[in-house]
């Protein structure tokens, strides 16, 4: 290779590049909106957070405090969590909010760097599309989970497949032919599990890429080894996270993780059109357009595109097609079936949509290639489209605005007082998460408690599943100097009336409080200050 070959970078690494670009832009964009890196925007992202800044202080989860997800999301947080030690809890936040945004560029990138050999133009229709993609810029404007899920995922698909086949399966070969195993191919397919599997450990869904590796593994390869490769490294990705605190507290990991998992999904209502359009991308469109049609149009529209596609390419899908197909298709399936959905987990679907419509379109174009308009046009109709999802998604952040609480909670709460909240994100944005107090609360996520404690229930469950819940919380209330309650508690904290009683005759409401409330035996939201 020449050294002009070297210096002049090719068309797909071109556009990759320019992708990640603009997906880091609107990304960080968001960061820049009032309150988006030193304020409130989240519960959960307090939970995931503060489960990290628990770790580093010698407090184990799922022992000491009740987790509801895996434990890798607290892993890949500890190095900020012991920064946010020096720091503070806040800059911590912040770090981690910037970090996330870093993942889910990466995410473009890998994207980029597992269809590259299909083309610029099914590289630029893959990035662009998952750049723009609401769901994922939603997800990653602090630190949520889908982002780096999705790093984990991708750097196991990248691992795993050859261009369009599965590494450790042979081409096809001339009748007679035998192609020697390589071992190579072998710890591919190893790592790739590897990654599979930690992401397992970040949050279940990996479950369902996994799967799909796997079955196309077993259906392609000519020999078990690659199969038993993947699975190897998933259990080792899986396991060496999983292992301390399995070892610590088998039995609250499982009902944490498995219990509350399966039963918060139950809860919620399904308005599966708006879902559907939500995992379209359609909030970006003005909403005075009918949805139903819309969605009509563009199945009509993708069917279209992989019937002419792989009818016109005169072969079936290779197992990249296969893998995109079968994975946008489960993982859609798998948001329409559950009540509870946020539009931050349509972040997962994204690399499956993107993937699953690159790829068609890219082979459609591939067997035109004698018609260079054609692929001109096909790639300006790309960029208008991107281009297009860009001005409406930056119109759509310049109206965010988070709570910021740092200044108030500085005047109220002394350094270091022991503070109970249902909502971690507010005493970690406002840097009074860790106590010096001995013996104070290390209560992190209410909802999650709840759910631990009783197997999955909720508020309307019968008083004697709800008791050790009422204890924990009593017993809360009675170590700390400070409650704060940032919204509505019912659904997290089970108010009887002695709960109440003791919370009303011993804490007095100082700041941050609701104007208008009327539900009766349940606190006002407010900042509240133990009397005598």
């Amino acid at each position: 290779m020449t050294l002009r070959a070297i210096r002049r970078p090719s068309a797909r690494g071109l556009v990759i590049a320019a992708c990640a670009a603009l997906a880091l832009v609107l990304r960080a964009y968001q960061l820049t909106r009032p309150g988006y890196l030193l304020g409130v925007t989240e519960y959960d992202d307090g939970v995931l957070f503060g489960n990290a800044l628990r770790l580093v202080s010698g407090v184990i989860p799922y022992r000491d405090f009740s987790v509801v997800q895996p434990p890798g999301s607290i892993l890949l947080m500890a190095p900020t969590a012991l920064l946010a030690k020096v720091i503070g809890t806040a800059w911590g936040l912040a770090v981690a909010r910037v970090l996330t945004v870093c993942a889910d560029t990466a995410d473009v990138v890998l994207l980029g760097v597992l269809v590259r050999h299909r083309g610029a133009l099914t590289a630029g229709v893959a990035c662009g599309l998952y750049a723009v993609y609401p769901d994922a810029i939603t997800a990653a404007h602090t630190f949520m989970l889908e982002p780096w899920l999705n790093v984990c995922c991708l750097l196991g698909a990248v691992a795993i497949f050859d261009g369009n086949r599965l590494a450790g399966t042979a081409p096809r070969q001339p009748p007679g032919a035998r192609r020697a195993p390589r071992p190579a191919d072998t710890a591919r397919v190893a790592w790739g599990g590897a990654a599979f599997g930690f992401a397992v450990a970040v949050k279940i869904w990996a479950l369902v890429p996994l799967a799909i590796a796997g079955l196309l593994l077993t259906l392609t390869a000519r020999r078990v080894r690659p199969t038993a490769a993947l699975a190897g490294g998933a259990a080792l990705g899986l396991g060496v996270p999983l292992l301390p605190f399995a070892v610590l507290a088998p039995g609250a990991m499982a009902r944490g993780v498995l219990v509350g998992q399966v039963v918060r999904n139950a809860s919620g209502s399904r308005h599966l059109l708006s879902r559907l359009a939500d995992l379209a991308g359609l909030q970006l469109l003005p909403a005075r357009l009918p949805q139903a049609m819309t969605l009509l149009v563009i199945a009509a529209a993708a069917a279209g595109c992989y019937a002419a596609a792989y009818l016109a390419a005169g072969r079936p899908f290779q197992s990249l097609d296969a893998y995109a197909f079968l994975g946008a298709v489960t993982v859609t399936g798998m948001f329409l079936w559950p009540r509870l959905y946020y539009s931050h987990y349509g972040a997962f679907d994204g690399p499956f949509l993107a993937l699953a419509i690159a790829l068609p379109i890219g082979l459609l174009t591939a067997r035109l290639a004698d018609l260079a308009r054609l692929r001109a046009a096909a790639a300006a109709v790309l960029a208008i489209v991107v281009m297009t999802a860009m001005v409406l998604q930056f119109q759509a952040e310049s109206r965010l605005y988070g709570t910021q609480v740092a200044a108030a909670a500085d005047r109220l709460i002394p350094a270091g007082a022991c503070v109970v909240t249902n909502d971690s994100a507010y005493t970690v944005a406002a840097d009074r998460f860790y106590s010096d107090v001995r013996g104070c609360p290390v209560l992190v996520d209410s909802f999650g408690t709840l759910f631990a404690v009783t197997d999955g229930r909720s508020n309307a469950a019968p008083p004697a599943i709800l008791r050790p819940v009422v204890q924990l919380w009593q017993t809360a209330l009675e170590r700390a100097r400070y409650v704060w309650l940032t919204s509505d508690t019912t659904a997290q904290i089970p108010w009887t009336r002695q709960l109440y009683g003791y919370f009303t005759d011993h804490f007095r409401l100082i700041g941050f409080a609701w104007s208008h409330w009327s539900k009766r035996h349940v606190p006002r939201p407010g900042l509240y200050i133990r009397e005598g």
